[in-house]
């Protein structure tokens, strides 16, 4: 005969329900946030996450690490052997991804989900022109990480990795399958800057990923 416990079946919601809330407030704290409608106390609190100002002139965000190790048949940055495997659209040649605002933004993104620039894998498609041969480079990578998760970062990722003209939103919020790997499609973290109702969304996602990964 079964024996139910409802007491500790309610104590594990409940449980879930403040780490929810615990990962999500940890998540704004970490990008910066509109009002939530807290108490002054914690909005002080919160809003002291916002990204800090750069004198005109100063080097933006994070430059790329100098003599890392090269892996044959890998062109991105990262780890050669990550879990979760970032396409994001390529700023310039040359320039980190990593780098600018939106570059400070996307490491607190992945730090909110436990996550750094070491331990991510992250390669890029063309802002403008042909996707085809990004993408064909991007197959190859996979081949040597061999990720458990994709997530593409922007409409041109997202729409270039899973072969579909649909608008990102439509695209976002649940995983589609990339040569049988997971992708989770998100909103790029420039946008987030330009349109900061979109972070409470890409933390939806970022949670998705985050149960997929096992973390």
């Amino acid at each position: 005969m079964m024996n139910h416990n409802p007491t500790g079946s309610l104590r594990s919601e409940f449980l879930a329900l403040v780490r929810g809330a615990r990962d999500y407030l940890e998540f704004r704290k970490e990008t910066g946030t509109p009002d939530l409608g807290l108490s002054e106390e914690s909005e002080a609190m919160v809003r002291s996450w916002e990204p800090e100002k750069t004198a005109p002139g100063a080097p933006k965000g994070i430059r790329s690490p100098k003599g890392k190790p090269f892996t044959p048949g890998l062109r991105g940055e990262g780890d050669p052997n990550a879990a979760l495997f970032i396409v994001t659209e390529q700023k310039q040649r040359g320039v980190s991804p990593y780098d600018g605002a939106d570059g400070e933004l996307f490491l607190k993104i992945l730090k909110a989900i436990d996550l750094g620039r070491e331990s991510v894998y992250i390669s890029s498609v063309p802002s403008s022109g042909p996707v085809s041969g990004a993408v064909e480079r991007i197959k190859r990578e996979l081949n040597v990480v061999k990720p458990t998760v994709i997530c593409t970062l922007g409409r041109r990722a997202s729409q270039a990795v899973l072969s579909k003209k649909n608008p990102l939103p439509d695209l976002r919020g649940r995983f589609h399958d990339f040569n049988g790997i997971p992708v989770m499609p998100t909103f790029h973290p420039a946008s987030l800057i330009e349109d900061i109702a979109k972070k409470r969304p890409v933390w939806e996602d970022m949670k998705m990923i985050k149960a997929r990964l096992g973390r």
